[in-house]
């Protein structure tokens, strides 16, 4: 009985673990989860940044109000990239430096809410 109940422990932990579901991107493009439970997908497209918010269980969060800020790191370099809502996400366009290794540093904030912050590591 005492096995029984250990085992069946494990398993209820194992599966609370992984009840928010998984960060599968929808866009081609890199995850990142802030404290909240919160996530954002960085997709890049030409000259085109765009990011896609959706909540813990992967529903699609309003860009409507959003205020973005995207910061790239790569090695010493350091550009920061005003995001705007756009349909179902924050775009930016222009020049900017994302390539295999660039770190990412986004900055949101919802209506109504204090800034969340999402780090991305760009493959």
């Amino acid at each position: 009985m005492k096995k029984t109940l250990i085992a069946f422990g494990f398993v209820l932990a194992a599966n609370l673990a992984f009840a928010d579901g998984d960060m599968k991107p929808m866009h081609n493009g890199v995850m990142a989860e802030a404290t909240s439970g919160n996530r954002a997908e960085l997709s890049l497209d030409g000259n085109m940044l765009m990011i896609y918010l959706s909540d813990h269980a992967g529903k699609a969060v309003a860009a409507k109000g959003v205020a973005a800020e995207l910061t790239l790191l790569n090695g010493s370099e350091k550009q920061t990239v005003k995001l705007m809502p756009m349909g179902d996400g924050l775009m930016a366009t222009g020049q900017y430096k994302a390539v295999a290794g660039t770190k990412a540093l986004l900055k949101v904030t919802l209506p109504g809410k204090a800034a969340e912050q999402f780090r991305f590591a760009l493959k």
